[in-house]
């Protein structure tokens, strides 16, 4: 019997398939396959991609990926971007419950396609960290809010504030970078999202925040925040989020131009956590502008508001940015 001259099969084993090299559109190298999810309809829906050898594997959609010789490529994202994705258990089973969370916190990489086009879904970003902000300084009478506990409309607490993202070109503090809670969402991951600034209530007493109109449960529903310039449509769909309800005024002394860097060995609050929570948002007693509340900021009482600003001169509740 002749032998059959070795060949390119075309048809792969899984087992074939564990080992490929990912690389990234760029030439860097990605990771390894680890595993093939296959869906109940039988179509290849993930590629497990182990990062290294002791790292974390994450999950990359077979649609990302140009298959070639013993290796895979991705097409669009670059190895920066990978690092940013959240974790993949292979102990816990993709639920349509964990799939849904997937495209909802990461719309960018697991979501439905976009057109290139499509209003508010371009890359670049003006919107940057408070410490990459090379122009902007918080003025010396506005609160370092990193540190502050964040609580919910329903009284809840949804994390920590990690950080304020400016707009340096307004010169204004426009989103808190706020770390959840692990409790509140199912993917493994430090999950952060961005609050608008006109969303929240500070309250300087306890060195808390308070947001407007979204319960604990919906802010953690918020698209994940992964750090830098936050992503244009991360954006877009947390204004969609709290388009819904009106918010409160910004702080204005959370808007000033450039001040001197603060001194380097001044450190960010951070609050006691055997404090009692303070008390709700709509308890305040009826004379509570005659008595004002010193939990909560001047900018509450139209009275106590910096010379100069009249109620009628702060900015409108949020319109959603297309």
């Amino acid at each position: 019997m002749a032998e059959i001259a070795a060949s390119r099969a075309e048809v792969l084993r899984t087992r074939d398939l564990i080992g490929w090299a990912v690389g990234d559109p760029a030439g860097a190298n990605v990771g390894t396959v680890s595993d093939l999810l296959i869906g109940r309809d039988g179509r290849v829906r993930y590629l497990a991609v182990k990062r290294g050898l002791l790292s974390s594997a994450v999950l990359i959609p077979v649609g990302e990926v140009d298959w070639g010789e013993q290796s895979l490529r991705l097409t669009r994202w670059l190895d920066a971007e990978v690092r940013r994705l959240p974790t993949y258990d292979g102990d816990h089973p993709l639920s349509p419950e964990v799939i849904a969370e997937l495209e909802r916190a990461h719309p960018r990489y697991y979501g439905p396609a976009l057109p290139f086009d499509a209003p508010g879904v371009e890359t670049a970003s003006k919107l940057v960290p408070l410490r990459q902000a090379r122009d902007f300084r918080l003025p010396k009478t506005a609160p370092n809010v990193r540190g502050w506990s964040v609580f919910g409309e329903d009284h809840e607490r949804i994390g920590t504030v990690e950080d304020m993202l400016v707009d340096p070109e307004a010169m204004k503090v426009a989103y808190l970078d706020v770390d959840v809670s692990d409790d509140l969402f199912l993917l493994r991951e430090d999950r952060h999202v961005v609050i608008p600034m006109e969303a929240v209530e500070l309250r300087e007493r306890g060195e808390d925040v308070w947001v407007h109109r979204l319960t604990a449960a919906q802010v953690a529903l918020l698209p994940a925040y992964t750090g830098g310039p936050v992503d244009p449509l991360v954006e877009m769909r947390v204004r969609e989020a709290f388009a819904r309800g009106s918010a409160n005024a910004r702080d204005p002394r959370l808007e000033a131009g450039p001040v001197p860097p603060l001194a380097s060995n001044q450190a960010a609050p951070h609050p006691p956590h055997d404090r009692e929570m303070p008390p709700p948002l709509h308890d305040r007693p009826a004379d509570a502008d005659r008595y004002p509340d010193e939990n909560v900021m001047p900018m509450d009482h139209p009275g106590d508001l910096p010379p100069g600003h009249r109620p009628e001169d702060m900015p409108p509740p949020l319109p959603p940015r297309m």
